[in-house]
């Protein structure tokens, strides 16, 4: 084979498999919106969404009870400007730095996102962010204002997933629901048919 050809046959195999690779939007990577954050960011799983906007709730609570104030407050923040992040997902957000509304949820900018990789444990079919979108689409959530996703957990054995929730506004009384989810197809995200 003449070397040409062989140049050739390697350009198209690389052009093939770039090709290929360019349709996958990578998890755990970082979707900047703008230039780099001025302010810490908000962790936690995106529970609802509006338009571009996402609620990112914090399922580690701070204790303010010794101020007066909630044993169980949880940190969250509507952010504008976050077109991709799907509900389910756990995602780190900065702001931009710019005036925040501080009424409960706050509201903010998104600067940058990052978004954690959804994990399928052995034998489900569906992915932790799958099951959690399921989770707060059932009738045991619809009273729920703020949701705050504690646990997630995958039984093999009976093909159920488990989600214990709390609603962030009546946190200080205990009130912990369990959300049984079917193991049994994805669940569709915004944009697919």
């Amino acid at each position: 084979m003449s070397t040409l050809r062989r140049v050739l046959i390697l350009l198209s195999i690389l052009i093939v498999c770039l090709t290929g690779c360019s349709g996958h939007i990578e998890c755990n990577s970082m979707q900047t919106q703008a230039n780099a954050p001025s302010e810490e960011g908000l962790t936690g799983y995106v529970v609802e969404r509006k338009d571009n906007s996402i609620l990112v709730v914090d399922p580690a609570y701070e204790d303010f009870s010794s101020n007066g104030g909630k044993s169980r407050y949880y940190p969250a923040k509507w952010f504008s400007n976050a077109p991709d992040p799907q509900i389910g997902s756990y995602v780190e957000v900065w702001t931009d730095g710019g005036p925040e509304n501080q009424p409960y949820p706050g509201q903010a900018r998104a600067e940058k996102i990052a978004v954690s990789c959804p994990v399928a444990p052995d034998g489900a079919h569906m992915t932790d962010a799958d099951a959690i979108r399921s989770g707060l689409h059932s009738l045991d959530t619809e009273n729920m204002h703020i949701p705050v996703i504690e646990d997630t957990r995958f039984d093999a054995d009976t093909g159920t997933w488990t989600i214990q929730m709390r609603d962030a506004n009546t946190a200080n009384e205990g009130q912990v629901v369990h959300v049984t989810v079917k193991d049994e197809e994805k669940v569709k995200t915004q944009g697919e048919e």
